[in-house]
């Protein structure tokens, strides 16, 4: 029998997202380089100078790797790594029923982030009547209706950071 000395942290309360993130932000804090390996997309918002995001993928069979950093996150996705709950915002994710705004798919959503940052801007420049390029007509009305939705979802999509752990 190996002992590996892998902690077991488990708070109440508490997804094991934000158990991660929060010991990815101590890492980062105490100046440690940290890995993530994961399967979950949602753990790129976390990536940063001291945070690798390692998310394997198969196929055909074979199991790859991809180590995302801040650089290769801008390069492989046009956005910073915390502007991925802002995508999450708009898109939503089935997988952790989070809603998004009906209708509002990745392209969309990586469209809307790239051009104008985040779902404050876009907001703040929907209610001051400004014409955004490409939102027009149902996506306007869409965008405009779910206001609510696309807030909360971006919330829920966040990895909390300050789970209370003892280290």
């Amino acid at each position: 029998f190996y002992d590996f000395k892998v902690e077991d942290f488990e708070i109440e309360g508490y997804e094991a997202d934000d158990i991660l993130g929060t010991i990815a932000s101590y890492g980062e804090e105490n100046n440690m380089e940290v890995l993530l390996l994961t399967g979950d997309r949602d753990y790129l918002q976390l990536a940063s100078d001291k945070v690798t995001v390692r998310i394997p993928t198969t196929k055909q069979g074979n199991t790859e790797t991809t180590d995302y950093t801040p650089e290769i996150i801008k390069e492989k996705f046009g956005i910073e790594p915390k502007q991925f709950i802002q995508i999450k915002g708009l898109m939503g994710d089935t997988s952790d029923n989070i809603p998004g705004v009906p209708g509002v798919g990745e392209k969309t959503a990586f469209s809307l982030i790239t051009k104008y940052n985040n779902l404050d801007d876009i907001y703040a420049a929907l209610e001051a009547g400004q014409e955004l390029e490409g939102v027009k007509g149902k996506l306007k009305e869409k965008l405009e209706t779910n206001k609510e939705l696309a807030f909360m979802s971006r919330d829920l999509g966040t990895i909390f950071r300050k789970v209370p752990l003892e280290f």
